[in-house]
């Protein structure tokens, strides 16, 4: 728990209970927490996996006989493990049908293993009282109560102190949901699984949700997770976070209706041309900023679910994409939180830049563009989702350049002036990216981003003696002497290995 008493004031207050706010100013980039998590587990839902690393299952433990594990796993934790096979009248498939039960199981285990961590884990919020009869509750009562209290497993834990019931295990349940960070698997393993961990660590936990953070969270492969300084629409945000987390956000994102000029929730008026309809949440209200009309809610979620509907039933089939985004933009507005979504899911398309057309290298362009401006009003500062956005927005100016230089549509002048901001982009996009861990998708990427920069650089280089070149004698004189055996020119020589690296 390094960094926490030096860097952090607990306070407290009716709104938002306990929390925590810096002792001091704290530069950029500084790493001012690190914590190992009270208890890892498998996301909710989750397809059967390894206990002990969350790949695949395709083995059983030998020494409980209940315990999935993976074929390089012999074991898996030994609380655990000794936990199972003390509960002889366990089915050894109930794991397998009831895996739900999982992470809240190694929550109660605590009880044995640690029981300081175990009252440190019961003083987390879990809102029981919001969650109490909700739809949430009724899930986890038949997916994880109604299947622990009737195998009777948990009656061992029982001592007088502790009573494990229903109402305990919903505690537990409203824990997980509330205060959990994903972790996600070591992704340098060739048998890595597709299921996410989720980890409970408390003092992060502490840390006021702000929806323009200042802080930058990265979790390794083994679910260390550092807190870094660093500097999807408020309505839909905000019913995210009373219903998941059972708060509502004051931020200054959510107290802004235009959500820092971004629009991302904003609709088009019914009445004007120009106006947007943007989410007053003190009145509540839906209202023109040109006209000032006023827009019936169930006319917003109608729109708003028929944009949703479309959004996750479209194929990545470039057409649909592109009907969704224009429809939808004439509706909602360019900008609005699900277009976007709509806009990423078709920059995210696989593209071969040595056979795509043209035209959609020019619109892969133009969406990094649009996405990058609203990522960095939204997360200023240090941030995974800015360096991820500039790593693309990379990728794509030098994929066009490439390709406008091969059609002579810009000289080598304009193809070095590209390429450099491309490597301006890219340095940036790894100075953000370099806080994740090497185990994380984001840490690969950063991997290959580094080596992707080493050839950008070799290839300015060789624009730059290309350009020299070129102005040592722009006559025949030179073509003839830059001509090599196959009749290429030095620009020819740049095309045929630059244009198609990636």
């Amino acid at each position: 728990m390094a960094g926490f008493e030096e860097n952090f004031q607990l306070l407290h207050t009716e709104q938002l209970d306990r929390f925590v706010v810096a002792k001091r100013d704290l530069p950029r980039g500084e790493q001012i927490l690190l914590e190992e998590p009270l208890v890892t587990g498998p996301y909710w839902d989750a397809d059967v996996s390894c206990l002990s690393c969350l790949r695949d299952s395709c083995s059983t433990c030998s020494k409980c006989g209940k315990a999935p594990l993976c074929y390089d796993c012999t074991e898996h934790d030994a609380t655990e493990c000794d936990f199972f096979r003390e509960s002889t009248a366990l089915d050894k498939h109930f794991l397998y049908n009831h895996f739900n039960v999982i992470t809240p199981v190694r929550c109660l285990l605590l009880y044995r293993k640690n029981r300081d961590l175990f009252d440190e884990m019961m003083r987390m919020e879990s809102h029981v009282e919001e969650r109490r009869g909700s739809e949430i509750w009724q899930i986890h009562d038949k997916y994880v109560v109604t299947p622990l209290l009737e195998a009777g497993i948990l009656d061992s834990l029982n001592d007088g102190e502790l009573e494990v019931t229903g109402e305990l295990i919903q505690r537990i349940c409203g824990i997980l949901d509330v205060n959990t960070f994903e972790i996600r698997g070591d992704v340098d393993s060739s048998q890595s699984g597709s299921n996410l961990a989720r980890g409970l660590y408390p003092k992060t936990s502490l840390m006021v949700h702000n929806c323009v953070p200042n802080t930058l969270l990265s979790i390794d492969g083994v679910g260390n997770l550092r807190v870094f300084t660093s500097a999807p629409g408020t309505f839909e945000r905000q019913t995210h976070l009373r219903q998941g987390k059972y708060f509502t956000c004051y931020c200054r994102r959510c107290k802004d209706p235009t959500e820092l000029g971004t629009h991302l929730s904003s609709i088009k008026c019914t009445e004007c041309d120009e106006g947007l309809c943007s989410f007053y949440p003190s009145e509540p209200r839906w209202e023109c900023n040109k006209c000032r009309k006023l827009l019936k809610r169930e006319y917003v979620n109608e729109v708003m679910c028929a944009a949703r509907s479309e959004i996750m039933e479209c194929a990545l089939e470039v057409r649909d994409l592109e009907r969704v985004i224009g429809k939808h933009s004439r509706t909602l507005n360019p900008h609005h939180s699900l277009v976007l979504e709509a806009k990423q899911t078709l920059l995210s398309r696989p593209l071969d830049p040595g056979t795509v057309p043209k035209q959609v290298l020019r619109r892969k362009f133009e969406l990094c563009e649009e996405l990058l401006e609203v990522v960095r009003m939204l997360e200023p500062g240090i941030s995974r989702l800015t360096g991820i956005a500039m790593y693309e927005y990379h990728v794509a100016l030098v994929d066009l350049s490439r390709r406008n230089f091969d059609t002579t549509e810009i000289k080598s002048s304009e193809l070095l002036q590209n390429l450099i901001r491309a490597e301006n982009e890219l340095k940036q996009a790894i100075g953000m990216l370099l806080f994740e861990h090497p185990t994380t998708p984001e840490g690969q990427l950063t991997k290959r981003a580094m080596q992707e920069l080493k050839e950008l650089r070799e290839e300015i280089a060789e624009v730059r003696a290309m350009i020299e070149d070129e102005n040592l004698d722009r006559q025949s004189q030179y073509r003839n002497r830059r001509t090599n055996g196959n009749g290429n020119s030095n620009s020819s020589s740049y095309k045929k290995k630059f244009s198609k690296r990636r």
